[in-house]
């Protein structure tokens, strides 16, 4: 039972999502049938490339290919409109993160969802890397005993707000764009709930620059099972810097310690009464040309190919009930975001800040 998906949003992540598609495609998992995009040029360059049908209106879109889902991959803070659009039109959602920029359109967007009946599905990428996939099972299993303490760091290039995303980067900033990341990483690895915020961040870089957001925000963050985290998100490295993002996790329990480190790609793990051992995991995507033209690979494919997985099991039969919890959902997502709320309000206040 092939699924018709379009895409609204052909920038630089969502021609990642187009290019997933099409590769999903070739191999029968799903039939990529248009995609929406006020740039004129982005949108002829989509069209020309992925031979679908290109609209400069998503609403005319929906209207008109009738689409079984929607890939969301606009500005942060226009997820709101074209998520209520496409629930109105009883086309499943797969939305890129954060859900939305306030916990007020996330709920939104949940219960458009939720009253039509569809897949809401946020793209929460991290979930899906082998290395923090068998972190949740030790975890689960107890391998690291209590969650104590731990420390994240997520940075990007300055390219990333100066360049890349110059238009709207001062709606945006690094917990929003790059923290919530790991702030939902850290919930669904521990699953546990954040309860308690300190957070402190400067304007300087990109603020001579002339665009008026936080260079860096670093937050303690104290979670229902009493551990506490470090979380680093930054988005100023210099350009010389090897990769786009540097990327950290590592987490200390009463029983061992883990360290992932997606920059080098390794994994180092330390339990009690078991030897150390070190796991390198795949790269986080493979779109270079294939010499056995094998479809797109790694975690941050994985995650949109996960979404038409789910999505062909509901078209099969399953309820969306059943199938919760296999997926990262609006409900997951509305952690994150009402964490980076916290975070900033913090920010603002100088002072901690109690989550609900």
């Amino acid at each position: 039972m092939t699924c018709r998906v379009a895409v609204v949003g052909a920038g630089i992540y969502g021609t990642h999502v187009l290019n997933v598609l099409a590769s999903a495609g070739r191999e029968g998992a799903c039939e990529l049938v248009a995609v929406a995009e006020k740039d004129a040029e982005r949108l002829e360059r989509a069209r020309q490339r992925y031979q679908v049908a290109a609209y400069e209106s998503y609403e005319a879109m929906f209207q008109q290919e009738k689409p079984d889902a929607v890939a969301i991959v606009t500005p942060d803070h226009l997820h709101r409109a074209v998520a209520l659009a496409a629930a109105a039109s009883r086309i499943h959602i797969l939305c890129q993160k954060p859900i939305a920029t306030s916990s007020r359109d996330g709920l939104d967007m949940i219960e458009a969802a939720e009253k039509a009946g569809v897949l809401l599905y946020v793209d929460y990428h991290k979930r899906f890397d082998p290395a923090h996939r068998a972190l949740k099972r030790d975890i689960a299993q107890g391998r690291l005993g209590s969650i104590l303490y731990g420390d994240v760091y997520m940075e990007d290039r300055i390219e990333v707000p100066s360049v890349w995303f110059d238009s709207w980067a001062q709606q945006s900033s690094p917990a929003w764009f790059l923290g919530t990341h790991y702030y939902d990483l850290a919930s669904w690895l521990m699953a546990s709930s954040p309860c308690r915020v300190w957070a402190y961040g400067n304007k300087t870089k990109l603020k001579a620059l002339g665009i008026d957001t936080y260079d860096h925000i670093s937050a303690l963050v104290v979670y229902d099972n009493l551990a506490a985290i470090t979380f680093h998100a930054s988005w100023v490295l210099p350009d010389c810097f090897p990769s786009i993002v540097n990327q950290q996790i590592r987490l200390v329990g009463s029983e061992g310690i883990c360290e992932i480190d997606a920059q080098d790609r390794g994994m180092l793990t330390s339990y009690s009464g078991e030897k150390s051992s070190q796991v390198h995991n795949p790269f986080s995507k493979t779109e270079q040309p294939d010499p056995y033209d094998l479809p797109l690979a790694g975690y941050t494919c994985e995650s949109i190919l996960h979404f038409l997985r789910i999505l062909r099991r509901h078209k099969a039969g399953e309820s969306l009930r059943d199938l919760a919890g296999l997926y990262p959902g609006g409900k997951d997502a509305l952690t994150a975001t009402r964490l980076c709320e916290a975070i900033h309000e913090s920010l603002e206040t100088a002072v901690p800040v109690s989550l609900a």
